[in-house]
């Protein structure tokens, strides 16, 4: 599939490339919000159902990568979409530096600590947060500009 250049998934052995333009859900929403909704490649490739809660962040190029929204909040069990909304090479990483303990250990142990090269308009890093202890992800984005800096921050509900 165009759309898709790779799946990495814990349970498929990997985590999962490609992304919509779009904006990005923040904390507040459920699983009736459409705009959380996974879509049909989401679904297909990695079994993904209306029970499950997919936040974006689009990425977009310039004299610094810009990131929207720059932060997300999530719950344990939800997938994240980093998209590039143009032609230009992006690369996500959480900052292994910035993250000590569980959540380190997290990221490195689901193979999910960074992208390969998102190269076109539309493609996706997804990420997921099953079993992710709460915490502050912080994550950079890299690509032609300077860096664009963000944070995930994982929590339950209260």
């Amino acid at each position: 599939m165009a759309l898709l250049h790779r799946v990495w998934h814990r349970d498929l052995a990997a985590a999962l490339l490609g992304l919509v333009a779009l904006g990005a859900g923040c904390g507040g929403r459920d699983a009736s919000d459409t705009f959380l909704r996974p879509d049909s490649v989401l679904r297909a490739e990695l079994g993904l159902t209306d029970a499950d809660l997919v936040y974006r962040i689009t990425i977009l190029g310039g004299p610094r990568e810009s990131l929207s929204p720059e932060q997300v909040e999530l719950e344990p069990g939800a997938w994240l979409e980093f998209v590039s909304g143009d032609w230009l090479v992006h690369e996500v990483r959480f900052e292994a530096d910035s993250l000590s303990g569980a959540p380190l250990a997290f990221v490195r142990d689901s193979d999910q600590l960074a992208s390969p090269p998102l190269v076109d308009r539309g493609a996706r890093y997804v990420v997921s947060f099953e079993g992710a202890p709460e915490a502050r992800y912080p994550f950079v984005a890299e690509g032609n500009g300077a860096p664009g800096r963000g944070v995930v921050i994982v929590r339950s509900k209260r």
